[in-house]
């Protein structure tokens, strides 16, 4: 995992939101269950925790941060009793929020509201519905009953879908939510919701770490409905974050498409200070294909750290493996189904080529898709070098043996490939090359050099890693490839 940024022990002045929307480098920051700060009817009030983590979020979005922030997601049980007077001083806290135009989602747990999203008006609904977020820029809309909001979010050059639903959404709710993706087809979902998969383990273990931290997690029967009627189906649906229960834990499930979707508990009411405010951040890194996870409470990192107690030392960030992981994950490949890979248009190598190319070669503009390759056929040299290529077959090598394949990687200069059949032994097949065939250089002397290059296919037997190297060379179009000098070869 990479080092994060930072951590000041310094009590924090709030600064500017100012995410980056093109980084590939971004992240969600995302609270859970804050209710022990917000209990008002039994007179128990403290926001301090609250608005230091508020604060964070705001002073670590940006580059210069090293997290880019760029939404914060709540999952549910804001008060402890849904209490008016506890939403008074929580509408209070958001107000750090709001008056620095921070993305942000809310949602309503069993212990904010009673019922499901029927209940009509609450002093939830009246303090963080859809009102609050008329402002907002990433707002995306609501369900009839308000319960249910849309956020829209700006991060690494795309948009991305969040789903804040109701603690017990209705068959109304989820029709609203299917509808939603479905005005949204291109943009990955993210659903966020006070229930959905529990831990398949205890709190009496500790530190929390039992069985398999990958597979610690099961659907509950509400979430085995959120599941049938609104994720299975739901191939945009990648990630989905819910509160409620502890320990934490995640699960991963096929959905109907075969593609994998990460599902992940986090909650920290039954720590220290009720959590205190702690902060899951999600740090998304589309370079890497990868989303690190850690967990930290952003008020105790702002007291003094010499002034910090033992136990609070201890839940400054917590780096257990159910709480700080990396999750791989290959965006593109997860996206294809509605975000089709782009391919560039096809660049002339004049384009390409770098000072110093010895050899150039690319197969586009050669034979037809699937047709052999030919001795009639040069395959020339746009360095300008003359080392242009030719067929040599070996003996018994069938007429197929290499042929002309429009296969490419989408961000290949050139459109084609060469394609090499295989599956018999002994060795058979042809080689391109520039050489008579008496000079045909051994398979251990594939490195060209000036003047004299050769690529060697065969049929059956074991490759060696020279002869894979090249192999590789040659199926993806002439990209370098580890064996070949790419001072001699440009990307084809």
């Amino acid at each position: 995992m990479p080092a994060f940024a930072a951590e000041s022990n310094k009590a924090t002045k709030t600064g500017t939101w100012r995410p980056n929307p093109t980084s590939l480098q971004f992240t969600l920051a995302v609270m859970p269950d804050t209710q022990y700060l917000a209990w008002g009817s039994q007179d128990s009030i403290n926001m301090k925790p609250l608005e230091e983590s508020f604060r964070y979020v705001i002073n670590n979005s940006g580059d210069d941060s090293g997290d880019n922030i760029v939404f914060l997601a709540g999952l549910g049980d804001i008060t402890q009793d849904g209490d008016p007077t506890s939403f008074e001083a929580v509408g209070k806290a958001f107000k750090v929020l709001d008056n620095h135009d921070v993305a942000y989602s809310v949602l309503a747990g069993n212990h904010d509201v009673t019922g499901d999203d029927s209940r009509g008006d609450s002093a939830y609904l009246q303090t963080l519905g859809p009102q609050r977020f008329k402002r907002a820029k990433t707002f995306a809309g609501a369900d009839p009953s308000g319960y249910n909001t849309a956020h829209i979010f700006q991060a690494a050059g795309r948009s991305w879908l969040l789903l804040a639903l109701d603690w017990r959404t209705t068959d109304a709710g989820l029709a609203w939510a299917n509808d939603m993706i479905k005005a949204h087809p291109k943009m990955p979902v993210i659903v966020t919701t006070h229930e959905l998969v529990d831990s398949t383990y205890g709190d009496e273990v500790f530190p929390y770490e039992s069985g398999d931290p990958e597979n610690n997690a099961v659907l509950t029967s509400y979430g085995q409905r959120l599941w049938d009627e609104l994720i299975k189906d739901n191939d945009q649906i990648f990630l989905t974050l819910n509160g409620h229960f502890w320990p934490n834990g995640r699960m991963t499930k096929k959905n109907a498409h075969g593609n994998d979707v990460h599902m992940h508990i986090t909650n920290y009411q039954n720590r220290f200070m009720g959590g205190g405010a702690m902060l899951r951040l999600y740090h998304f890194d589309l370079a890497r294909n990868t989303i690190d996870v850690e967990t930290k409470n952003p008020w105790i990192l702002a007291e003094d750290a010499a002034a910090r107690s033992p136990l609070a030392q201890e839940h400054s960030r917590i780096t257990g493996p159910v709480d700080n992981f990396s999750m791989p994950i290959n965006f593109g490949e997860r996206f294809a189904s509605f975000i089709p890979l782009p391919i560039r248009p096809a660049r002339p190598a004049s384009k390409v080529l770098v000072k110093g190319t010895l050899a150039y070669w690319r197969f586009d503009g050669g034979g037809a898709d699937g047709t052999p390759v030919t001795s009639a056929q040069t395959i020339r040299d746009l360095s300008g070098k003359g080392n242009d290529l030719t067929l040599v077959t070996l003996p018994g090598a069938d007429a197929d043996a290499l042929t002309w394949s429009a296969d490419h990687h989408p961000d290949q200069p050139g459109h084609a490939s060469l394609k090499f059949a295989g599956g018999r032994n002994p060795v058979h097949g042809g080689s391109v090359e520039p050489l008579p065939a008496e000079h045909h250089l051994p398979h251990d002397q594939l490195e060209p050099r000036p003047g004299r290059a050769a690529v060697v296919a065969h049929r059956g037997g074991e490759r060696r890693p020279a002869e894979q190297a090249v192999h590789r060379q040659l199926a993806s179009g002439g990209q370098p490839v580890p064996g070949v000098n790419r001072r001699h070869l440009a990307r084809a």
